[in-house]
């Protein structure tokens, strides 16, 4: 399936897509307040522009020549491994981490200008060049960046129509004219006129029915009550609305949804406005008050709930509501109105139907926990002291699988708690947030969580450390959310509270290019670079840092040291992929945490526990496979159960906390003592 890009901006004509089965027009809104600049109205004739449309067509329209061969087709494949993570040969710890480190060596960890694509004399993109190899997509994938965005407010809404249905076919007709069945009917549906066996040519308005125009549903997206007056005010609306003088248009609507933020459904200026569209029109409302906070993820949901009934303590069921605040009828009474469920669907043609057949009931985590445990008495009970936290560290993966979420498990997230001094997130894989609102609790707390006895927003607002291993999608695409509610929520604060990011100096870059698409407030942010905190000195690994740069980790360190009251927080590198590295975080209280990220059985992460006078209260260690897959382990770099075992006896840890489990792996991961012996770590056997 091909990939096209198409932006749709405020007064171009051919701001619309369209094909064979669907024609989508976009009605751009705003804030209150806000005029759209010159710059943001019309087609975009700029530079940049021109650029851009160049960069993603070679990006989306590269074919290699040798696609059809066999040969092409099996370099193909064994390429396509390499970018997933498989590696030829045998893994060699030495061999491989001083590859890794040549890597990083040959490149700055500021980020680099932007660069443009060079042209040709004659203006045009210079042909695509060879495939690169998997390390050298690796060290040279920033080299590249987009031009520039312009940061809008402007939100989209959608009007949708379908194809021209075409009109319907009369055997009958067509036998009164002397056709016999046969393919001369299906020419006639066609469009074409056929002769029949007399000789008379049939047209095939004599026994095709008129075609008719489908119907057309709309997306309405309100961000908030500030969006209400562009949306109600838009010209493009207009002709769906009801007039004493109907028209075709408000007859072939059937739909509308509404994707509403807080407070947008209960204004009387958005449900006049709503109930203006004619009466058979039927409302999808999606919006806080109005849609009950399920939990979708039933098959989690059913493994969480058995797990509550062992240890309510250590498993906690996520928060969940069965019942809205404001019942859907309210928002326009008398009318069709329809909460949306997940696999609602909605039939346009040949009939307009609502089809709710595909929806399930969600239980709610209480039903779930008596049916999975039926001689439990009920739901374990809740804290009678929200305010006294859990002494000491509190560490909770709320992400413990890799590469892709599946039904079972999300991808890497794991939050830590630090009694008298706030949060830590280590890795923030994408629905991070939406995890964390399950088990803290939003808006109010999760009574059943007993540990982390804060909720989502006194979490959030208490964070002071995000903590991301490396680059790979699953360990941190859900950081710009988490960093935009951060935000949002600390904006009130006086003193405005500063975030410190420790990371790959890459992961900067990106959010320094995202920023330009969104406000992070990333001037409230404060960037460590992992390999400017490793446990050895920065020159012995190749380069010495700038004075100014050093005396900034410095101070940026301290501050981070002061605010969650560590005595000590170092990184180290890790086999997995350049830029991808391990760290401990140790406490004035006496405790020690380390996590490894993703990685192989690694030398570099043992000196690291083994660091200072303390060993590891907790390793938070990856077990990806079970000792089975160990040569798959192997090929992708990752850490089998009993290897993740050796790791915690190597540096001596009192527990071990195993996480990111293939996706493929549903039971619990099981280790075996003779293969823990077996596991041999450069420099430490």
């Amino acid at each position: 399936m091909g990939v096209g890009v198409k932006e749709l901006r405020d007064g171009d004509a051919d701001a619309t897509f369209k094909d064979d089965n669907i024609r989508v027009t976009p009605v751009h809104i705003y804030p209150e307040g806000y005029t759209p600049a010159a710059a943001e109205l019309g087609p975009d004739s700029s530079e940049d522009a021109r650029v851009r449309r160049e960069m993603l067509a070679q990006a989306l329209g590269i074919r290699s020549e040798s696609a059809g061969s066999g040969e092409g087709r099996r370099a193909g494949a064994q390429q396509m491994q390499r970018k997933k993570g498989y590696y030829a040969g045998q893994c060699q710890e030495a061999a491989i981490e001083e590859h890794l480190q040549r890597i990083e060596q040959r490149h700055e960890q500021q980020p680099r200008p932007r660069q443009r694509p060079q042209q040709t004399e004659a203006g045009a993109m210079p042909a695509p060049a060879a495939a690169p190899s998997h390390d050298a997509r690796q060290s040279g994938n920033s080299a590249q960046h987009l031009p520039p965005t312009r940061p809008t407010p402007a939100a989209l809404c959608y009007i949708v129509e379908g194809p021209e249905v075409p009109g319907k076919f009369d055997p009958k007709a067509a036998l009164a004219l002397g056709l016999k069945p046969g393919p001369n009917y299906r020419r006639l549906v066609a469009g074409e006129c056929v002769t029949a066996p007399d000789g008379t040519v049939i047209r095939p308005d004599q026994c095709v029915g008129p075609a008719r125009a489908s119907g057309i549903f709309i997306l309405v997206d309100c961000p908030s009550v500030a969006y209400i007056p562009s949306v109600v005010g838009s010209a493009r609306f207009a002709p769906f609305l009801d007039e004493p003088q109907a028209s075709d248009m408000q007859s072939r609507l059937l739909v509308v949804v509404h994707s509403l933020g807080a407070g947008v459904a209960g204004d009387a200026r958005y449900r006049a406005w709503a109930a203006r569209f004619p009466a058979h029109v039927r409302h999808m409302v999606s919006a806080p008050e109005h849609v009950a906070d399920n939990n979708p993820f039933q098959r989690h949901l059913r493994i969480q709930a058995s797990m509550a009934a062992v240890n309510p303590r250590v498993f906690v069921l996520p928060q969940a509501a069965t019942k809205p605040d404001i019942p859907a009828e309210e928002f326009l009474p008398g009318r069709s109105v329809v909460v949306p469920h997940s696999l609602t669907m909605f039939d346009v043609e040949p009939a307009p139907k609502l089809d709710d057949s595909l929806v399930r009931r969600l239980l709610s985590p209480e039903e779930m926990l008596a049916q999975q445990a039926p001689d439990a008495a009920g739901p374990p009970a809740a804290s009678p002291d929200p305010a006294a936290a859990e002494p000491g560290l509190v560490v909770c993966p709320i992400g413990t699988g890799s590469s892709v979420p599946s039904l079972y498990r999300n991808v890497s997230a794991n939050i830590v708690s630090v009694s008298d001094y706030g949060g830590m997130v280590l890795d923030c894989g994408e629905s991070t947030v939406s995890l964390l609102k399950r088990f803290l609790g939003f808006p109010q707390r999760n009574a059943l969580n007993t540990r982390v006895r804060q909720s989502y927003v006194e979490f959030v607002a208490s964070l002071k450390l995000l903590y991301i291993s490396h680059m790979h999608a699953d360990h941190h695409l859900g950081a710009v959310l988490l960093l935009r509610e951060w935000a949002r929520l600390t904006r009130p604060l006086e003193p405005r509270p500063r975030l410190t990011i420790v990371g790959p100096a890459r992961f900067w870059v990106w959010l320094e290019d995202y920023a330009g698409v969104e406000d992070l407030e990333l001037d409230r942010v404060d960037f460590v670079s992992c390999r400017d905190i490793q446990i050895s000195d920065p020159a012995a690994a190749g380069r010495a840092l700038p004075a100014g740069r050093l005396e900034q980790t410095r101070d940026r360190v301290a501050k981070l040291k002061a605010d969650l009251g560590l005595v000590d927080v170092a990184t180290c590198s890790v086999i997995h992929c350049p830029w991808a590295y391990g760290v401990s975080f140790t406490h004035s209280s006496g405790w020690k945490l380390v996590y490894s990220g993703d990685t192989r059985p690694c030398a570099n992460l043992i000196t690291l526990g083994r660091a200072g006078d303390t060993r590891p209260t907790i390793l938070l260690h990856e077990a990806t496979l079970p000792d089975e897959f160990l040569q798959d382990a192997i090929a992708k770099r990752h850490t089998t159960g009993s290897e993740a075992v050796a790791m915690a006896v190597g540096m001596g840890a009192e527990n071990l906390l195993m996480t990111h489990f293939s996706q493929r792996c549903l039971t619990l991961p099981r280790w075996k003592p003779s293969a823990v012996r077996a596991v041999k770590v450069n420099r430490y056997g």
